[in-house]
């Protein structure tokens, strides 16, 4: 498939995906209130750290080498296995260990969710998520979209049907039934996604995922994954540091308030991530810049497309929380509000990313986010205890737009690329994005 064809069909599933990532996310906030809500939004946070630590960021890796050597896949899958397999056995023992320490868990943890069961579920969604992430970057190294479209749309449904077969039960409990109904829809949701993704790497790659026990064959991916995992270790900080910091200062009501702002905002997050991922694989693949001025459209596209829908988010929130939420989440309002700018550049950032990697000038994606997450910690501490949730709002969008600013300064004077074109959708993108469409192939 080319790249426009690709991203043509991958931008349509954006649509039904949102949607239903939309409805899941509204249906179970009504579940469990403002409470429930900073609840669930803390073990998840706890789930998406872990992953991201014992990830190594190899994800990317898997997808990089991949393209670059698309006859030799068998070393990439390799390594993935052996780290998957070690994982397996190391997440376990570090749950114990953090268990263990009172203070860690009451930070990590919702207060009174100490049950084995819970921290149990977060080790089924760290070994999931790297399953996942291994599958997704050898499918979009191999450029098959196709399964990475409808996959995103299965996950996205699962939650969905979930969440309202749950809705519909007989309303007579309380939070504390309700929440762990929640995570065992989600746990049985992750699971089936999970099955279906070995079924399609079983079908479609055909490699069977042998492990790698050779430091001379793991070094090239590990050593090229060391500084993009750095780099999105210090990033998680940015993206979750709030969240803990308004639970231990405003506690969980008012980070379920927070919650709601953040999880409408980071729906946003879907836009970017089919550029990034249809544009990955021919980018790292390149030999020259041949690629450039095809990515600068995909790249205006992008910065289109965030801009127009969190403008309208913003002017609708008002009348869209209370109507899908409940008025109690009215406080949920302004936060939003001042999230979204931050929220667009993160998501042009998201994307730029790739270019700077393709660029060998991964050190500025690292510079980016740690000087992004000392303006994170900085201004969480000193606005959050003052304003709550509207200074973490404040302190996102500020440190997502410092972070943006640099690496747009290593493009421009690293890399010797011009930026101004980089932001502003232009008609000539749209006839050539329209050109790939099925009623055009057809004619």
């Amino acid at each position: 498939m080319s790249m426009k064809r690709g991203l043509f069909y991958t931008f349509l599933t954006q649509a039904p995906t949102l949607l239903m990532y939309f409805v899941a996310s509204t249906l179970m906030t009504r579940m469990l209130g403002e409470v429930g809500r900073g609840e669930y939004a803390l073990i998840t946070n706890f789930g998406a750290l872990l992953a991201l630590v014992m990830g190594m960021n190899i994800g990317v890796g898997i997808t990089y080498f991949i393209s670059r050597t698309p006859d030799h896949p068998a070393s990439a899958i390799g390594t993935a296995t052996t780290l998957l397999l070690l994982n397996i056995v190391a997440v376990p023992l570090l749950l114990w260990l953090l268990s263990l320490s009172g203070i860690l868990s009451n930070v990590l943890m919702p207060d009174g969710r100490e049950h084995w069961a819970y921290w149990g579920y977060v080790y089924m969604t760290v070994v999931l998520s790297l399953v996942n992430s291994a599958v997704a970057a050898v499918l979009l190294g191999t450029k098959r979209f196709a399964a990475l479209n409808w996959m995103s749309m299965l996950s996205a449904g699962l939650s969905a049907l979930g969440m309202l077969v749950l809705f519909l039960l007989p309303d007579e409990r309380g939070n504390d039934e309700v929440f762990p109904l929640v995570l065992q829809v989600t746990a049985i949701a992750s699971t089936l996604v999970t099955l279906v993704w070995c079924v399609i790497y079983a079908v479609n790659v055909r490699i069977p995922p042998v492990p790698v026990w050779s430091w001379r064959v793991m070094r090239p991916m590990i050593t090229f994954s060391a500084v993009g995992h750095l780099s999105n270790l210090v990033n998680l900080i940015n993206y979750r540091f709030d969240v803990w910091v308004v639970d231990q200062y405003k506690g969980a009501a008012e980070l379920g308030l927070y919650a709601v702002a953040v999880g409408l905002g980071q729906l946003l997050f879907n836009v970017p991530e089919p550029f990034s991922r249809v544009v990955q694989p021919y980018l790292f693949g390149q030999q020259r810049n041949e690629m450039l001025s095809r990515f600068k459209a995909v790249a205006r596209l992008n910065a289109t497309v965030l801009t127009v829908l969190a403008i309208g988010l913003g002017l609708f929130a008002p009348w869209i929380i209370p109507l899908l939420f409940g008025s109690e989440f009215a406080p949920s309002i302004l936060p939003l509000q001042l999230l979204l700018p931050g929220i667009v550049f993160s998501g042009m950032a998201k994307l730029l990313a790739q270019l700077v990697i393709q660029g060998g000038l991964q050190r500025f994606n690292l510079m980016a986010t740690t000087v992004a997450v000392i303006v994170t910690i900085t201004l969480d501490l000193a606005l959050i205890p003052r304003w709550g949730m509207q200074g973490a709002a404040v302190a996102s969008t500020l440190s997502y737009a410092v972070g943006l600013a640099i690496l747009l300064g290593a493009i421009r004077q690293r890399m010797g690329i011009s930026i101004n074109d980089l932001f502003l959708l232009r008609p000539s993108d749209i006839t050539s994005l329209l050109r790939q469409a099925p009623w055009a192939a057809t004619r």
